[in-house]
């Protein structure tokens, strides 16, 4: 199980690497769109630079599927913990275990959506870009199996540790 867990943060740290140049790209995409849209037109300069939009929206999708699975590892989703974190440990601790597989279930379902929804995507071509748009929808499942990995690290992790997992997010390693 320790090897699992190390691998995984492993993946994760490539992830992560992946997430920042995305952000970055994001960034580029959307300040170019800006300059193009509002800057040059103030100087009578009117060019037109639709890919941008694209190339953003697209980047984004990656990077919020690919983050989510990190935040996933970390205990860092959205979640109301302060009931189960006030509850005793041998009612708490089964409850929190009993999310995260109930998690990893609805994260397999949302793989086979996503798998779905890659048939539709080899039929799509973007406006402008003119590329298939599975190469966007494969975010989903990617994300997807990434989130069941991370749970299972995450539980793997806590249990070998001996972590109470209702407090794993408090054990995260700092941003």
């Amino acid at each position: 199980m320790r090897a699992f867990v190390t691998a995984m943060d492993r993946v994760n740290a490539v992830a992560t690497a992946l997430v920042a140049a995305l952000l970055a790209i994001v960034a580029l995409a959307v300040m170019g769109q800006v300059t193009v849209r509002f800057v040059l037109t103030a100087f009578g300069i009117n060019i037109s630079a639709p890919w941008t939009e694209e190339i953003a929206r697209y980047t984004l999708i990656w990077m919020v599927f690919l983050g989510a699975a990190i935040g996933v590892r970390h205990a860092r989703m959205i979640a109301l913990e302060f009931g189960v974190r006030k509850l005793p440990p041998g009612v708490g601790v089964p409850i929190r275990y009993a999310v995260m597989i109930m998690s990893i279930a609805f994260f397999g379902l949302l793989f086979w959506v996503g798998m779905d929804f890659l048939e539709l995507g080899r039929s799509e071509r973007s406006p402008v870009l003119g590329i298939t748009r599975d190469y966007v929808y494969w975010a989903m499942p990617v994300g997807m199996v990434l989130m069941i990995l991370n749970s299972l690290a995450l539980i793997a992790e806590t249990i070998l540790e001996g972590r109470d997992i209702r407090f794993a997010s408090d054990f995260a390693p700092e941003d």
